[in-house]
């Protein structure tokens, strides 16, 4: 396999994102799924770390949840709670 270059601008990363249709798919998919990730996993650190309250969390939680949630993000969800399993939100309602 031919290696990979890096994107070192966000310029170089929106320009391959939109050369086409399947690329604009799997950018997107790809940005849903991280910024889903970092969402749970920052919510369980802030937790963890005593700056933001259980009540607080899981009403947060809750809240993200009237908006809906793909298959996608529900995996993400789902794998990053893997790594914090003291977090008080356990899974998705």
């Amino acid at each position: 396999a031919a290696p990979v270059q890096a994107f070192e601008t966000f310029q170089e990363l929106d320009k391959t994102c939109k050369a086409s249709e399947e690329m604009d798919s799997i950018c997107a998919g790809a940005a849903e799924y991280v910024g889903t990730a970092t969402w749970a996993g920052m919510l369980c650190i802030l937790e963890k770390k005593g700056r933001i309250t259980k009540e607080n969390l899981v009403l947060t939680w809750d809240e993200m949840f009237k908006l809906g949630v793909t298959p996608l993000a529900k995996e993400a969800i789902e794998r990053t709670l893997e790594g914090f399993p003291d977090c008080s939100i356990k899974s998705i309602p």
